[in-house]
Formats: C-alpha cells, sequence, structure tokens
C-alpha cells in the first residue's frame, strides 16, 4: 500500500476554511461532509497537485441531517444531529461506528454491531453518545485544519482562532498565554499493536478516537473538560479477543503527555533548547495500560507542548503556516509538524510508520 497523504486547507481546490459553516449557520452535519467526502472518498485538485482519496465510499447522504461513509475494511461512520440539539450553533455532531449498515436512511443507521462511545442499540441503553465536531468551539473562526490519512487510517487536526500575522497555530499561540485546548484532534482506524495475532485492520483493531460523551443539551466547547484531543471514542470489538464488547468500554487516550505526565502545552523554546528526540505516540487503555501506538504519529517530550512557530523557526524555517507542507529531515525521514491545540505534532507519511 502506498504511503499516508497529507492533506490541507492551503492545497488547491481542498475544501475551505470552515468546511461551508458561517457564524449565522453551523451545522457540524454538513462540516463533517465537506470535510471527510473529498478527502476520503473522491480526492480533490487537478494536476501535479491533486491528491487521491483513499478508498472510502459514500453509503447515503442526508444533509444536513446525516450521512454514513464505509471505510476500506469495513466499518461505517454514521454522523447525525443529536435529537436534543435545539440551541442555535449545532456543530457538535453525534457518531456511530457499526460494522453493517442495512438501512442508511434513518439516524442512527440499522445494522450490525451499532455502537456510539458506550452506548450500543443491540447490548447497551447507556445514554452516553460520542460527540465530536468539524471544527473547533461552536462560534470561533477555524484558522487552519489538517487530514493525514492512509486507508482506514487518518488523523484530523483543527485550530482555532488566528492569534497572529503568521497563521501557524491557533487561539493562544503566544507561549505560555493560555493552558486551554481551542481546537480538536481524532484518529479513525486501525491501530500498531505488538501483538502479531492481533489483525491489522477490520473490525476487532479499528476505533475512533477523540471526542466527547457530554449530553446533547450541553453546548458545544472545544476546550472543557479534556475532551476533543485525543480522548474518549468508540470502538466495536475487543481488539485482544476480538469479541464483541457488551459493557462500558474502558477511556482510551492518545495525548502527548500521558507517557511523562508533563502538562505544558503551547510553551516557548529556549535559545539552548534539548536535541529532538521523535518517539512512537502510545495509544493507552485505563484498564490494559498501554496497548499500542498511533500509525504515522510521532511525540517529543519537550518539543510536543511548545509553540509550532516557535518549533518551525527552531528548526531553521519561518514560522509560517505555509511550511507545515514542507517536511523537515529526522534521521533520514521526511517528518512535517503540524500546530495542535496542545503545541505541535509531528508525523511521517511513509508506509513503515503506519503498517509497522
Amino acid at each position: 500500500m502506498a504511503d499516508a497523504v497529507l492533506y490541507s486547507h492551503l492545497d488547491t481546490g481542498a475544501p475551505p476554511l470552515r468546511l461551508g459553516m458561517t457564524d449565522g449557520s453551523v451545522n457540524g452535519v454538513v462540516g463533517w461532509y465537506n470535510l471527510l467526502y473529498p478527502c476520503l472518498v473522491t480526492g480533490y485538485g487537478s494536476g501535479a497537485t491533486a491528491k487521491p482519496g483513499q478508498g472510502w465510499t459514500l453509503v447515503h447522504a442526508n444533509l444536513p441531517n446525516h450521512f454514513t461513509l464505509r471505510s476500506p475494511d469495513g466499518v461505517h461512520y454514521s454522523f447525525g444531529k443529536g435529537p436534543g440539539v435545539t440551541f442555535a450553533y449545532t456543530a457538535k455532531t453525534q457518531l456511530f461506528l457499526s460494522e453493517t449498515v442495512s438501512d442508511a436512511t434513518v439516524f442512527p443507521p440499522i445494522g450490525t454491531n451499532v455502537r456510539s462511545h458506550t452506548h450500543s442499540v443491540d447490548y447497551s441503553s447507556n445514554s452516553a453518545r460520542h460527540w465530536v465536531v468539524a471544527g473547533t468551539y461552536y462560534a470561533s473562526v477555524m484558522a487552519n485544519w489538517f487530514v493525514l490519512a492512509r486507508g482506514s487510517q487518518v488523523h484530523i487536526i483543527t485550530n482555532a482562532n488566528l492569534d497572529d500575522g503568521t497563521g501557524m497555530a491557533g487561539y493562544g499561540d503566544t507561549p505560555n498565554s493560555t493552558y486551554s485546548y481551542y481546537g480538536s484532534n481524532y484518529f479513525f482506524g486501525n491501530f500498531l499493536f505488538p501483538d502479531p495475532e492481533i489483525p491489522k485492520s477490520g473490525p476487532a483493531n479499528h476505533m475512533a478516537l477523540g471526542g466527547s460523551f457530554e449530553g446533547d443539551l450541553t453546548q458545544f466547547s472545544s476546550e472543557g473538560n479534556g475532551g476533543y484531543i485525543l480522548r474518549h471514542g468508540t470502538r466495536l470489538r475487543n481488539p485482544f479477543t476480538g469479541a464483541v464488547e457488551t459493557a462500558g468500554m474502558p477511556d482510551i487516550q492518545a495525548y502527548c503527555c500521558l507517557p511523562t505526565g508533563y502538562q505544558g502545552s503551547k510553551l516557548g523554546v529556549p535559545a539552548y533548547a534539548p536535541d529532538m528526540q521523535l518517539c512512537p505516540h502510545h495509544v493507552y487503555d485505563g484498564a490494559l495500560g498501554y496497548i499500542g501506538r498511533l500509525p504515522g504519529l510521532l511525540r517529543d517530550e519537550f518539543y510536543s507542548h511548545r509553540s509550532a512557530r516557535e518549533v518551525s523557526r527552531a528548526l531553521g524555517k519561518g514560522g509560517t503556516l505555509a511550511e507545515c507542507l514542507i517536511p523537515f529531515d529526522y534521521n533520514g525521514d521526511s517528518v512535517y509538524m503540524i500546530p495542535t491545540q496542545w503545541g505541535t505534532s509531528f508525523v511521517c507519511l511513509k508506509e513503515k510508520y503506519w503498517n509497522a
């Protein structure tokens, strides 16, 4: 299979910032469709700058209410309005995963093993649902979006509110100005497990990570609850046994301070900074501990928590957002730096980092 692809609003022909949403008409379902359909299904652009799709298919769309996509490894993603969402801004969207869909004209869809966080149509009446948002804080201006994808594996990063003239980061770009998380960060797809018996793809190794499980009447806020930063999520089966999980799912986490407990975010880079030491980005299960890692994503104990603009300059770049599309060399591999709510993510698109 090919290397991963980096998609961004900076690309020619890409979906625009705000994804077709305006302050007076925010619809998260439409936003998700306008982001995922071009990136994952059809691709966009033309000629040398064209970006291909990733083999996803559109099962059904009933915009602005709901739509369903099918990933290359057979997992269905259904995005739809929650039944109690009555406030003016409806960026918050319910997400359901399922193994099969027999009727996608309704939401939630009818199918096999239809789940949203700890709720299951077949096994659990838990009131929690998996809530996601295609942008950031419901009334804020989106500063940038990036999608990194390889088949069923999709990493999505957005940042809110431009705070500086470079466009490198989002809200709170000035070092030490805020510890809040104004933005969103998701991973959809297959983790990398050390156990060779765990399948590399399919329902037993597939999870939508990132989002929130707050109630449908709670106004969306990207900086609250530690949500929207690669925490919480929905999975279909236990990856170690392959069994459908009928009980509550443990909280899965993968944000960058987990291995060290380091809580800094968007800090400055001092004159005498340490050498960069990139390492795998771990996935943590509340019951089992560290269970695997995220494909393609790398972290550094020091630089992951620094302002992307300052990291860019420390790497000899100019500190502008456009340079996120220009990789730097790290031990012979091309690595991209992407601004996030907590600082900076590092990504390598080579297949060996996504299919280890």
